[in-house]
């Protein structure tokens, strides 16, 4: 393995199989305390004096006793993987879909200047440059000349060739949807990458913030039939992150990187040996239909994954419970539904969390009852920028929402569990700031961001720890 690789899944290896109802670690309150300790009494034993003197007595012979049969301890149960039969390798991963919470480097990691001579923190503590380009590769910064390292962070020169906004022009956006300290700030579809660079570096550090929990018991008969080589059906329905918003491939500009959806499917197919199909659905609304590929993904030969997104950007929950017949259920006919990946939450915001896990709610009973053996990912939504004007307080509420409602469902033996990007997001912004990630500076991932939602995605439903 390069070594970008997981390095021996250190960190995750700890959350295997922490079999819950439960989809996320850490889940309605990130500060659990742990259980009080109790101190048990000291044994108290009183001193006796030695005898001065040997025994006069010769001893007389112990009675002799049937031997008694040791007693047999309760067999450990094998691991989840090993119960199904499931062998695969994070080798055969894309550079793109190696795990970025492990491992000693970082992969072509996102982050923006405002003005020269500024220092900005990674996600680790930098060790060593491996590189630094332009957001599309196409343009190599020199070490020493364009910038250097400062106790551990990436600081842009006075000189430097690299692209800097500028502060003045950043803080005097007019018309902008999101102001810091009362100052309107810079904000545009696409627009913020021309200002990123992206930076592949060593470190020495451990991801020491939240983890999402393997559930590959919650979705074993599903991966089951990807072990079995079965043609599987992966349907994804959602508003603009899961249309791929400022995704490069959506653009057709360099890096030509696919957003989370495409990212996790051609994982499936790398991983298991499969073909991915993608289906031109033709369905439009506020938006066009998601674009796809007009060829086939060739992971392997084993199987197809038929690859189906009905996102359309702008929709709320209460918008995927309105157009369900035509944008879900009319694919479900004609496709087929295995996997079920759930994704509203960021236009939400005007709506009480509640409101949206009902809606959640009835979009799954809707995907239930036509194929009731499916199993379903809801996806919380990242966070959005914290000077915007988007209703913060429903949104942060979701998850814990969307938890309690996949309780519920498996309580009844149905395949349902929550991947918590919204609970990573907010993890990565202990250490970046949100245009270091963001493609418009609003609401959406760029490409990077793109990835750690896909890895979200797999992680959830397979776990990095679970692979060889």
């Amino acid at each position: 393995m390069k070594n970008f690789k997981n390095k021996g899944l250190i960190i995750l290896a700890a959350t295997l199989l922490t079999v819950g109802l439960v989809a996320c670690n850490s889940t309605s309150d990130p500060k659990e305390t742990d259980a009080p300790a109790t101190n048990a009494p000291e044994a108290t034993v009183e001193a006796t004096d030695a005898p001065t003197e040997a025994p006069t007595e010769e001893p007389t012979e112990a009675p002799t006793e049937a031997p008694t049969e040791a007693p047999t301890e309760a067999p450990t149960e094998a691991p989840m993987k090993d119960q199904i039969g499931l062998d695969i390798k994070d080798e055969d991963l894309k550079d793109v879909m190696q795990n970025i919470f492990s491992g000693t480097q970082s992969l072509k990691e996102t982050v923006m200047f405002l003005d020269k001579g500024d220092v900005k923190s990674l996600l680790y503590p930098i060790k060593d440059i491996v590189s630094v380009t332009s957001y599309d590769g196409k343009t190599v910064y020199e070490e020493g000349k364009d910038y250097v390292i400062e106790d551990g962070k990436l600081k842009v020169t006075e000189n430097s060739s690299i692209r800097c906004i500028t502060s003045d022009k950043y803080y005097n956006h007019a018309g902008s949807l999101i102001q810091m300290n009362g100052k309107p700030m810079f904000w545009g579809e696409s627009q913020v990458k021309q200002w990123q660079v992206s930076v592949t570096y060593n470190h020495d550090a451990g991801w020491e913030g939240y983890l999402q929990e393997s559930q590959l018991e919650i979705y074993q008969n599903f991966v089951k039939k990807l072990i079995a080589g079965e043609d599987v059906t992966v349907v994804f329905y959602g508003d603009s992150i899961t249309w791929g918003a400022c995704s490069t491939y959506l653009e057709g500009v360099e890096p030509k990187q696919g957003n989370y959806a495409m990212l996790f499917t051609e994982a499936l197919a790398d991983l298991f040996g499969y073909k991915v199909k993608y289906i031109n659905t033709g369905l439009t609304a506020s938006m066009p239909c998601h674009p796809v590929p007009t060829t086939e993904y060739v992971g392997g030969e084993r199987g197809t994954i038929t690859y189906v997104n009905t996102a359309i950007g702008g929709w709320t929950s209460t918008d995927g419970v309105n157009n369900f017949d035509k944008f879900v259920k009319d694919q479900i006919d004609k496709y087929g539904c295995d996997l079920f990946v759930l994704a509203y939450g960021m236009n939400d915001g005007g709506s009480p969390a509640t409101t949206t896990k009902g809606n959640f709610k009835r979009i799954i009973d809707g995907v239930l009852e036509l194929k009731p053996e499916a199993s379903v990912m809801m996806v919380s939504t990242m966070t959005p920028h914290s000077g915007s004007n988007w209703d913060f307080a429903p949104i942060k509420e979701q998850e814990k929402q969307f938890l309690s409602l996949a309780k519920a469902y498996t309580k009844n033996d149905k395949s349902v569990a929550v991947a918590c990007v919204h609970s990573v997001s907010k993890a990565i912004q202990e250490h970046k700031t949100f245009n270091d990630y963001s493609g418009n500076n609003i609401n959406h991932p760029n490409d990077w961001f793109y990835r750690v939602y896909a890895q979200t995605l797999l992680q959830t439903l397979i776990g990095y720890e679970n692979m060889n």
